[in-house]
């Protein structure tokens, strides 16, 4: 690599560099074919960006010298040589050569190049941002396609699955350890808190483990059209383990949104563990239940009783549906008590009362129309829809499995990637490297 000493000589090499690839680009798209220019400019025009790149680095290897004391021992540091080097880049075919300053300690004899310090490169010379873009890669695909697909077709540059991997679960070791928090809200916010709370299943360590998710979001973050509502802003935990552990995750978040100050709305499918874990959490709570699971429970019943498709399996799980959508709870309850016994086959009986039982368990949760003309959300697609984005479209496809190490970290990330803000937050708080 040439070394550009002055800003005169950097300044003259980029451009006698511009005025080679602008004679290329003349003679190969302009007197020649425009068919393919797009994929040729993006080869020629990154192999040209690393070409600048690489006499920068050199100019700037130059200017920081060997600044500084060693940083094993203290000691003194001079000069030993210049050396040729090759950083790991985002920029299309990857690689920059350049030459750096290389340094040894006086005292220890340990060697040091200050520029790979500067750019906080690791140790096999990829830049921060490619770390972040790989690390982002097997956070989306599986880490084949991460390495082939994202990185090599869409990014143009190389990145081993090995490479990948590594990345992932030092990644995931730190956000485990230090996850993001949300920006907290407003203080004279008086908007309820929503957190809603479900599992999934993953296959780790040669069995089926669940993994348990909260998403909390605002009220003002819950946009409702006439078919559908969308958060413009989530903040999404997810664990493998106890609920203790996902409300160890699961607090600081919500504490940042302002939990102790604000009304909480808790959404759950009526696992006990989930009301449990509420009570524990917040105080000052609105608990529902989840009004999918419980047209789910219904429409089950109601083909126990009348058989799959029928009109009067539609018929009367509309009518049931058309009570607990006004309040009529109690209603339906006293109708299930009187229905249950008069059934002779011991299934449909067993159905009813186990609709029954759950309806009554979750009586207080079910006052969907008040929890409506409260402003509540009554359903949570929120949180389901993090579970398959956090879980199922990564961590769930076919073939796949899971170790302890591989699935904590791969939670964790996912987790960050979901929230609003996050994965920013995350690599700018990163650890600066030595």
């Amino acid at each position: 690599m040439e070394r550009c000493t002055t800003r005169e000589e950097f300044c003259q090499h980029v451009s006698g560099l511009a005025e080679r690839l602008a004679e290329e680009i003349w003679t190969t798209v302009v007197a020649t074919t425009s068919e393919g220019a797009d994929t040729w400019l993006r080869a020629r025009g990154g192999a040209w960006l690393r070409g600048v790149l690489g006499a920068a680095l050199t100019a700037r290897a130059d200017r920081l010298g060997t600044p500084g004391p060693c940083g094993s021992c203290g000691g003194p540091v001079g000069f030993r040589q210049h050396r040729s080097a090759r950083v790991h880049t985002v920029l299309p075919g990857r690689d920059v050569e350049t030459t750096v300053v290389y340094g040894q300690c006086v005292q220890c004899r340990a060697g040091c190049r200050p520029l790979f310090g500067e750019l906080g490169t690791d140790a096999e010379g990829f830049t921060p941002a490619l770390q972040e873009m790989a690390t982002l890669a097997g956070v989306i695909e599986p880490y084949d396609a991460a390495s082939t697909e994202l990185l090599g077709r869409l990014a143009g540059v190389a990145v081993s699955r090995e490479k990948i991997q590594h990345l992932v679960g030092a990644a995931g070791t730190r956000a485990v350890a230090t996850p993001p928090m949300p920006m907290a809200s407003a203080p004279t916010s008086v908007d309820p808190l929503t957190v809603a709370i479900d599992g999934g299943m993953i296959f780790v360590d040669g069995r089926w483990q669940e993994a348990k998710l909260g998403c909390v979001y605002d009220t003002a973050d819950r946009v409702v059209s006439r078919t559908r509502s969308t958060l413009t802003a989530r903040q999404v935990v997810a664990v493998r383990g106890t609920p203790e552990a996902l409300g160890t995750q699961l607090w600081p978040r919500a504490d940042a949104l302002g939990a102790t100050q604000r009304l909480v709305v808790v959404l759950g499918d009526g696992a006990p563990w989930i009301w449990n874990l509420a009570a524990e959490l917040f105080p000052r709570r609105v608990e529902i239940l989840d009004w999918y699971h419980v047209d789910e429970h219904v429409s089950a019943v109601a083909r126990a009783l009348y058989g799959e498709g029928t009109e009067k399996t539609r018929a009367w799980r509309q009518s049931q549906l058309d009570r607990l959508w006004t309040d009529e709870v109690d209603q339906v309850i006293e109708a299930l008590r009187f229905l249950g016994p008069h059934q002779r086959a011991a299934a449909k009986r067993t159905a009813v009362e186990d609709l029954s039982r759950y309806l009554t368990t979750n009586r207080d949760r079910l006052r969907y129309q008040t929890f409506r003309e409260a402003g509540y959300a009554i359903g949570s697609g929120a949180v389901e829809s993090a579970v398959g984005h956090v879980i199922q479209q990564r961590m769930k496809r076919t073939g796949m499995h899971w170790r302890s190490a591989g699935a904590d970290a791969m939670l964790a990330l996912r987790s960050v990637y979901r929230s609003t803000g996050a994965w920013d937050r995350f690599w700018t708080d990163r650890p600066k490297a030595a």
